[in-house]
C-alpha cells in the first residue's frame, strides 16, 4: 500500500468518526429536547388540571353546616323570575314551597373522607300526611347542579315541575354545598355519576316513588348521563333507580372536552401546540381524580334506552360547545328529544326559552309515567 492511499484512508477514517460523533451528540440534544418538553408540558398540564378543578366560580364548602351567602360569578345566574328572587334562599323563602332536609349515603365512587350528601326534598302539592303519595303521578325529579354551583341552582326550574305534579330531590354533589368535602374541587366525570345513582336511589327505595327522573346540567348533566347508562344500566327493568334523564348542555367525555377547552381558552399557541397541551392535561385530570376506569357519557348514552331522554342545548355555549349535544343526540337510541335554543349560553335554556323548557320537560315526564 502506497503511502498516498493510507494517509487518504486514515482522513476517510477521521471523517467517518466525526460524522458518527455529530450523529450521536445530535441525537443527545434532541433527546433532551424532547425530555424538557415533556417535562415542561407536564408542568403546564398539571397547572391548567388543578385551574380547572378549581375555577373561579369554585366555592366548596369545609365542614359547612349552611349554604354560601354568596358565590364567585354569580351575575344573577339562579335568579327566579316569578318571584323575583335571586335563587340564594331556599324553597320557602325563594318559592314559598314546603321542603325537608334530607341526607343519604355517597355512591360507589367518593373521594377519601366523603361519606354523606345532603340536599332538599320539595313534595308535590299532591302529597299529605308526611312522604305518602296522594296522586297517579308518583314521580320524583332528581336534580344535580353543575361543577362549582349548589343545590339552588335549580331553585328556578321546580315551580314548573311542581305545577306538573312531580315532587324534587335537589341536592349538592360530593366538594360542593354543604355534602361532604374538603374543597377538593370539581369532579371532571369521577363522582358526579356516582353521586347521582345513590341520589336516585334515595328517592326510589327510601322516599317510595315508583318513578324517578334523573335531571342535570354541565357535569351534573354527565352525572346523569353516567348514572343512567353505567351505573343503572346493568339493572333488571324492576330494579332500576332511573326512569328516564334530562340532560342540559351535556359534555360529551372528558378529553375532547378538556381539547375543546384548549382551542377556545388557551390564545396564541398553534393547534397543534393546544391539541398537545390537552392530552397533558387530561392525563393530569384523569390522575387527579382516578377516573380513567370510568366510561364517558358517549361511549353508555346508547345504555338509557329504552327509557325516555331528552338533551337541551344552548348554541352560543362557550362553556360546553353545542356539538357536544348535537353529538350525544345522535349517538343516542329512541326514545329521545332535543331542545336547542339559538340565543341561550351556558346553563341558560329555561332562562331562554322557559315555554319550550316547559314543553319538552313535560313531554318527557308523561311518557316516563306512560311505561
Amino acid at each position: 500500500m502506497s503511502a498516498t492511499t493510507a494517509l487518504s484512508l486514515f482522513r476517510d477514517l477521521l471523517q467517518n468518526n466525526g460524522t458518527f460523533a455529530v450523529l450521536n451528540r445530535m441525537s443527545d440534544v434532541v433527546a433532551f429536547l424532547l425530555i424538557s418538553l415533556v417535562f415542561l408540558f407536564s408542568l403546564a398540564g398539571a397547572a391548567i388540571s388543578g385551574m380547572l378543578v378549581r375555577p373561579t366560580f369554585y366555592l366548596g364548602n369545609r365542614k359547612s353546616k349552611h349554604l354560601a351567602k354568596k358565590l364567585p360569578d354569580y351575575n344573577g345566574s339562579f335568579g327566579i323570575k316569578k318571584t323575583r328572587k335571586d335563587g340564594l334562599g331556599n324553597p320557602k323563602t325563594d318559592l314559598n314551597l314546603e321542603y325537608i332536609d334530607v341526607e343519604f349515603p355517597c355512591g360507589p365512587i367518593a373521594l377519601p373522607g366523603n361519606q354523606k350528601l345532603r340536599g332538599w326534598f320539595i313534595p308535590s302539592t299532591s302529597y299529605k300526611n308526611g312522604l305518602q303519595p296522594e296522586t297517579k303521578k308518583d314521580l320524583c325529579v332528581v336534580i344535580c347542579h353543575g361543577g362549582g354551583r349548589d343545590r339552588r341552582q335549580h331553585l328556578r326550574h321546580v315551580p314548573v315541575l311542581m305545577k306538573y305534579g312531580a315532587s324534587v330531590l335537589l341536592f349538592d354533589k360530593q366538594e360542593h354545598g354543604i355534602s361532604d368535602g374538603n374543597k377538593r374541587g370539581i369532579g371532571w366525570f369521577s363522582y358526579e355519576g356516582s353521586d347521582m345513582i345513590s341520589a336516585c336511589k334515595h328517592a326510589k327505595w327510601e322516599l317510595n316513588f315508583h318513578k324517578i327522573v334523573a335531571m342535570g346540567t354541565s357535569f351534573g348533566a354527565a352525572g346523569a348521563l353516567t348514572a343512567a347508562g353505567h351505573f343503572d344500566a346493568s339493572s333488571s327493568d324492576n330494579n332500576r333507580a332511573i326512569d328516564g334523564v334530562i340532560a342540559e348542555n351535556p359534555p360529551y367525555g372528558r378529553f375532547r372536552f378538556v381539547r375543546d377547552c384548549m382551542h377556545m381558552h388557551v390564545k396564541g399557541l398553534p393547534a397543534i401546540i393546544r391539541d398537545v397541551l390537552a392530552i397533558f392535561v387530561y392525563v393530569a385530570l384523569t390522575l387527579r381524580r382516578g377516573s380513567l376506569i370510568l366510561p364517558d357519557p358517549s361511549e353508555t348514552i346508547q345504555n338509557i334506552a329504552p327509557r325516555p331522554l331528552l338533551i337541551t342545548h344552548g348554541m352560543k355555549d362557550t362553556i360546553v360547545p353545542f356539538e357536544h349535544g348535537i353529538e350525544l343526540y345522535e349517538q343516542a337510541l329512541d326514545p329521545k328529544d332535543c331542545l336547542w335554543v339559538p340565543d341561550a349560553l351556558h346553563t341558560q335554556i329555561f332562562d331562554h326559552d322557559p315555554d319550550g323548557w316547559e314543553q319538552k320537560v313535560c313531554a318527557l315526564l308523561d311518557s316516563v309515567i306512560e311505561q
